[in-house]
C-alpha cells in the first residue's frame, strides 16, 4: 500500500517498520519535522539527553543489550560533532546504531555557513557506511539502505546526512515494505563444511584444548554453544576482553577473561593450549597484546570470524572459517558429538585445579580489611547481593577494570565495558540506554570518580525517566592508570594524577536521586540493596585506597 506523506512522518513510519521504539538525542531545530509527528504516539519514544555524547551512548547501550538497531539523532554541525565518541564506542563494538544527522541546507552548503560541517568525511573512519541524500524522494531507500548496512554481516554504525532544507515540506510516496523485503533479515553464514570438517579433527586431536570466546558469541547467541562444545572436548574456557558474559560464570570450565587485569587462571590455561578454538574474536590488541605472552607460539589455532579480513590477521591459523559464530558451532558440534570425543582426564584436572584457585582468590579478597577499601574488597561484597540477571557497565576507568574479572555473569548480554576504545566517560550512558532495552532488568554501572564526570550530566535524564540504574562511584581522586604509569616508570613524579570531587551521593540528591556514602565493607551490601529499591536513579560512593593502582 503506497501513501503520501510529509518527510518527518515518513521518516518515523519507516522507523517503526525496522522495530525502533526509542530514539536518543537532543531536540534541535533542524529536525523539529521528525520530532511532531512523535507527538501523539506511545510506539516509538523521543530520548531527550543533556548531551549528544550521552545520545549516542545509549544507542550503543540499547543495542548491546537488545542486539538490535537502535536510532539517535541531532542537530547538524555541534551536535552531529558532539556523537563522535559514541558511535565510535558503538564501531568498536559492532553495534548497528544508525544516526540520523541533519546537515546544512543545500543552499548554504561549501560556504562556511552557520553550523556547516563535512559531517559524512568525519564519520567514515567510524561507521560502516556514512553518506548524504541530495533529493527527497531517495529518502526512503536510503534510510532502509542504512538499515540493511547496519545490520548485515559483522554490524555496526551506519550515518544517513540529510540536508535540513529537505524536512520541511517534504513529500514523498511511501510504500511500506516489512524489513525482510529489502534484506535478507536473520541470514547466519554457516561456513564452508570442508574447513569445518578440518577443525574438528583438529580439536579431536588435542590434548589441551582452550575455547577463546569473543563478541561474537554473544551477537550470534552462541553462549550455549560454546558451553557444550568445552564439556565435549574437556576444554577450558577463556573469554577476550570486555567479553565475560560470553559463557556462564559458573561454567566448570571457565577460567575468567584475557587482558588488561584478567585472570591469572585463565591466562595460565590458555599458555599451555596445543588447539585454541578462537570463537567470535579478531583476537585484538586488548586480549593477546598482539604478541605470545598469553597465546603460545606452538597452539594451532581455529578461528571462526565473520569478518573474513579479521582471519589470520594477529596470529597464524591452522583453520581459518569464515561464519556466523553460532552457525559455525552449530555445525562443529554435529560432527564432534559424532565421533564421541575422548577429553583428556589430566586436562580437565587441570582445568578444575584452576577452577578452584580462582574461587579461592577471589574469596580471600572478601577477607582484605585495610581502609581505605581496596577495590577488590568492594567486589567481593557486591558479589554476594549482585543479582544473577544484573547487567553490569563497567567504564574505562582502573577500578571499574578490576570488576570484570570479580563479578558473575550468568546470562548473555549482561557485561558493557568500551572495550577496545578504552574511553571515559562510557559506562553511564551505556547502563541506561541497557535499561530502556531490559526495563526488567536491574541495571548496575561502575565508574571512577574521573569517569562518572565526563557524563554525569546524564544523571538528570535518569532521574527524568525514571531509570532504576544503580552507579557505584569508586573514588580514589586520581587518574588511576596514568598515576600507576607515573609512579612505576616516572619515579613517582606526579603531574595532572590527582583530582578532587563533590561527594557524589549529594549530587545524587540534588537531582532528587537516592545517595549512599559508604566507607566499610560492612555497608556495602545493605547500601547496594537499598539502592536497588529505590524508585529511580541512585550513586553509591566508596572512597577507595589510591594506592591501590
Amino acid at each position: 500500500m503506497r501513501q503520501r506523506l510529509k518527510a518527518g512522518e515518513a521518516i518515523v513510519e519507516l522507523l517503526r517498520q525496522e522495530g525502533v521504539s526509542h530514539i536518543f538525542g537532543i531536540v534541535g531545530s533542524s529536525f523539529l519535522d521528525i520530532l511532531d509527528p512523535l507527538y501523539d504516539r506511545d510506539d516509538i519514544r523521543f530520548i531527550g539527553v543533556r548531551h549528544e555524547q550521552g545520545a549516542a551512548l545509549m544507542a550503543d547501550g540499547y543495542s548491546r543489550i537488545s542486539g538490535a538497531p537502535s536510532v539517535c539523532l541531532a542537530t547538524n554541525g555541534p551536535g552531529v560533532l558532539n556523537l563522535t565518541y559514541g558511535i565510535a564506542s558503538a564501531y568498536v563494538a559492532n553495534s548497528p546504531v544508525v544516526v540520523l544527522a541533519p546537515s546544512a541546507s543545500r543552499d548554504h552548503q561549501y560556504r562556511g555557513s552557520t553550523q556547516e560541517f563535512d559531517q559524512v568525511s568525519l564519520f567514515r573512519p567510524i561507521t560502516k557506511a556514512a553518506f548524504p541524500i541530495n533529493k527527497i524522494e531517495r529518502l526512503p531507500d536510503a534510510l532502509r539502505h542504512a538499515f540493511r548496512v547496519a545490520t548485515s554481516g559483522k554490524m555496526g554504525p551506519v550515518l544517513l546526512d540529510i540536508p535540513r532544507d529537505l524536512l520541511p515540506g517534504g513529500e514523498v510516496d511511501l510504500e511500506l515494505l516489512p524489513p525482510d523485503a529489502y534484506r535478507t533479515g536473520q541470514t547466519r553464514l554457516r561456513g564452508d563444511r570442508s574447513l569445518i570438517e578440518k577443525a574438528s579433527r583438529l580439536l579431536l586431536s588435542a590434548q589441551r584444548p582452550v575455547i577463546l570466546a569473543g563478541g561474537g558469541v554473544q551477537w550470534s547467541g552462541a553462549s550455549d554453544e560454546v558451553a557444550r562444545m568445552a564439556h565435549l572436548l574437556g576444554a577450558a574456557i577463556v573469554t577476550s576482553y570486555g567479553r565475560a558474559d560470553a559463557v556462564p560464570s559458573d561454567h566448570p570450565y571457565f577460567l575468567g577473561h584475557l587482558g588488561r587485569l584478567g585472570a591469572p587462571e585463565g591466562i595460565e590455561a590458555i599458555r599451555q593450549a596445543d588447539v585454541i578454538l578462537a570463537v567470535g574474536t579478531r583476537l585484538g590488541q586488548s586480549t593477546t597484546f598482539y604478541d605470545n605472552r598469553y597465546i603460545p607460539g606452538g597452539a594451532q589455532i581455529v578461528q571462526i570470524e565473520i569478518d573474513p579480513e579479521e582471519i589470520g590477521r594477529q596470529y597464524p591459523v591452522a583453520v581459518g572459517i569464515e561464519g556466523d559464530a553460532g552457525a559455525v558451532m552449530q555445525s562443529l558440534l554435529e560432527l564432534v558429538q559424532e565421533t564421541e570425543p575422548r577429553p583428556s582426564p589430566k586436562w580437565v584436572e587441570e582445568i578444575g585445579d584452576w577452577s578452584a584457585r580462582r574461587k579461592e582468590r577471589l574469596e580471600a579478597e572478601g577477607r582484605i580489611n585495610t581502609l581505605p577499601l581496596k577495590p577488590q574488597r568492594v567486589y567481593a561484597e557486591l558479589r554476594k547481593v549482585m543479582p544473577r540477571d544484573a547487567i553490569v557497565a563497567l567504564d574505562a576507568g582502573l577500578a571499574p577494570n578490576f570488576g570484570q574479572d570479580r563479578l558473575n555473569f550468568y546470562h548473555p548480554r549482561s557485561l558493557l565495558t568500551s572495550l577496545e576504545l578504552g574511553g571515559l566517560g562510557f559506562s553511564f550512558p551505556a547502563s541506561l540506554g541497557a535499561k530502556f532495552a531490559a526495563p526488567d532488568r536491574p541495571v548496575v554501572n561502575f565508574n571512577g570518580d574521573g569517569g562518572f564526570l565526563f557524563n554525569a550530566q546524564e544523571f538528570e535524564t535518569a532521574v527524568r525517566y525514571g531509570l532504576k540504574v544503580v552507579t557505584v562511584i569508586l573514588n580514589n581522586g586520581c587518574w588511576g592508570s596514568e598515576k600507576a604509569y607515573q609512579r612505576h616508570a616516572f619515579n613517582g613524579r606526579y603531574v595532572g594524577a590527582d583530582t578532587s570531587n563533590p561527594r557524589f551521593d549529594k549530587y545524587a540528591d540534588l537531582f532528587g536521586g537516592a545517595g549512599f556514602y559508604v566507607e566499610r565493607p560492612g555497608d556495602i551490601g545493605n547500601a547496594f540493596l537499598e539502592a536497588l529499591a529505590a524508585d529511580g536513579p541512585s550513586i553509591i560512593e566508596i572512597p577507595i585506597d589510591p594506592d591501590e593502582l
